[in-house]
């Protein structure tokens, strides 16, 4: 599998947040923007929060910079093992990029696009085990298992996709449904999703002086008995198609965010066989969400040595919907689209960024 997801900071990709004059530009004109306001302030502190907590740098503000500095370097430079090699460059990257990335995958999870996604898993899963837990505390309940939601998170390894899933566990999902996120990255990121997780399903410390009605309100951003997070490193394209089956059993939404195109790029053989053996792979009625940087291309060298570049969602519409015909039926598809953060009371200690992506969702079928 590509490296960890790169940072897009040039300039057509994202944009720091600052105030917003009015963009009068066509491009801006025509493309989607998600507004942040259509997230809650108070939800989106709270992500940012976990963040900070996860990650709290033991460095001044100055060693911080340093490091995220470092850390684009060695990305710059596409050396990736340089740029994983450290746990504080992996806690600045999170910290850094994830922490933006997470209000955005939230807002993609929690408004439209995902909504018959999420639709189906209150029901109960009468197959499983049951969890006289559950009943023993709740006696109106039917003697049937929690509702399991599965996702898998290919390239997810900088925690992004951890909290933006956290996030719609604790939002759109029933009380009855569970959610479990597995999450697959060619680097070693199990200490740093080990760190979000604990902040995630651990109330915040308070301090000694705390209000017993603070302390009363003061709870995990999200249970430990209704989501929990796995992590294998492992290069996806170097997995066969009988250990591809046994990851996507059960799944019910897998994402691939910021990564495909960095996939095509490595190889475009290698990742349209991953794209076809996930396709036999998955359960019908499973779902596919691709997120990655508008414009995207991927190069191919021909025969002669000529280069040709072909567009990210070209490659994924054919090798989805062309070679496997009907297997997939296209739920939304949109080039360019804007989260735009413009909350200014959003507290954090580094600037945050506006994220411009094109987004497909695919269900099969």
């Amino acid at each position: 599998m590509a490296p960890a997801k790169q940072p897009k900071d040039r300039s057509n990709r994202t944009r720091q947040i600052k105030p917003h004059h009015g963009d009068t530009s066509k491009r801006a004109a025509v493309e989607n923007d998600t507004a942040a306001a259509a997230l809650p302030v108070e939800l989106q502190q709270m992500i940012l929060d976990t963040f900070r907590r996860a990650f709290p740098f033991d460095h001044d503000q100055r060693d911080l910079r340093t490091t995220i500095q470092e850390v684009k370097g060695h990305l710059f430079q596409r050396d990736f093992s340089r740029a994983f090699a450290k746990p504080e460059y992996l806690d600045a990257y999170a910290l850094r990029w994830s922490a933006s990335r997470a209000l955005g995958y939230t807002s993609i999870f929690l408004h439209g696009d995902l909504q018959q996604a999420w639709s189906k898993l209150g029901e109960p899963d009468r197959t499983a085990p049951v969890r006289t837990d559950m009943v023993a505390s709740s006696p109106s309940l039917s003697p049937v298992a929690r509702s399991a939601c599965r996702v898998l998170c290919i390239g997810g390894g900088g925690g992004a996709e951890v909290a933006a899933c956290a996030a719609a566990a604790r939002t759109i999902l029933p009380s009855l449904a569970t959610m479990s996120v597995h999450v697959v990255d060619i680097a070693d990121w199990s200490t740093c999703l080990q760190s979000l997780e604990n902040a995630l399903c651990t109330p915040p410390q308070l301090s000694a002086y705390a209000s017993e009605s603070a302390r009363a309100a003061n709870k995990a951003f999200i249970s430990a008995d209704s989501f929990d997070v796995r992590f294998s490193q492992h290069d996806i394209l170097g997995f066969d198609e009988a250990e591809l089956a046994l990851m996507l059993q059960d799944v019910h939404l897998c994402t691939i965010m910021f990564t495909l195109n960095e996939l095509f790029s490595a190889s475009i053989a290698r990742a349209t066989a991953f794209l076809l053996a996930l396709t036999e792979s998955i359960s019908l009625g499973a779902w596919l969400l691709v997120v990655d940087s508008p414009g995207s291309y991927s190069e191919v060298k021909l025969g002669t040595g000529t280069v040709k570049e072909y567009p990210m969602k070209w490659l994924l519409d054919h090798t989805l919907l062309d070679v496997d015909n009907s297997k997939w039926k296209k739920a939304v598809s949109d080039d360019s689209r804007w989260f735009r953060l413009t909350q200014q009371s959003l507290k954090y200690p580094i600037e945050l960024e506006n994220m411009r992506y094109q987004v497909h969702l695919y269900q099969r079928v």
